[in-house]
């Protein structure tokens, strides 16, 4: 009994402990988001006696998809999520092309009569070669192309694209 009390307690001690991931610290820039999405809550409907509080988060790639296209029609733009995710075919119990070109970004919008494309990339994901094509045919055609991985970088940018 003791042997294997020494082997698990040896066992314990040899186990490298997991790094804790630090906890999400929401920027001011979302902050100010979510109180100017509320705020347009209550202006559109002003009889409701309540409103729920808008939650926006941009640690995950949805969560910042979401936040740019909150921020584009708040200001007036036009912005819309493009899916080119496979849709599950059960009868061929497999995958089908959704209709969608390959490469095409996260979020079309229409900034001051210019066509923006916004691509979303979070944490290790990378720009990808069908991406790249699409990228240099949109900038071709008078365009505006970008990658973005925070809210903050997607403002920086954006404000670029606005002040040309």
């Amino acid at each position: 009994m003791n042997e294997i009390q020494e082997l698990l307690n040896q066992y314990a001690l040899s186990k490298p402990t997991k790094q804790r991931k630090q906890p999400y610290r929401k920027p001011e820039s979302i902050q100010e988001l979510e109180r100017l999405h509320f705020e347009r809550k209550k202006e559109k409907r002003p009889y409701l006696p309540c409103h729920a509080k808008t939650v926006l988060r941009d640690d995950t790639a949805n969560g910042l998809t979401k936040c740019i296209v909150a921020w584009l029609e708040l200001h007036g733009f036009f912005a819309g999520r493009v899916n080119v995710t496979g849709i599950y075919d059960s009868k061929l119990k497999r995958y089908r092309h959704s209709g969608s070109r390959r490469g095409m970004a996260d979020v079309t919008a229409v900034i001051g009569g210019k066509h923006v494309s916004i691509e979303v990339k979070h944490g290790s994901d990378r720009v990808r070669p069908e991406q790249l094509k699409v990228k240099q045919e949109i900038e071709r055609a008078g365009g505006a192309y970008i990658v973005v991985s925070s809210f903050d970088d997607f403002l920086k940018q954006i404000n670029n694209i606005i002040n040309i």
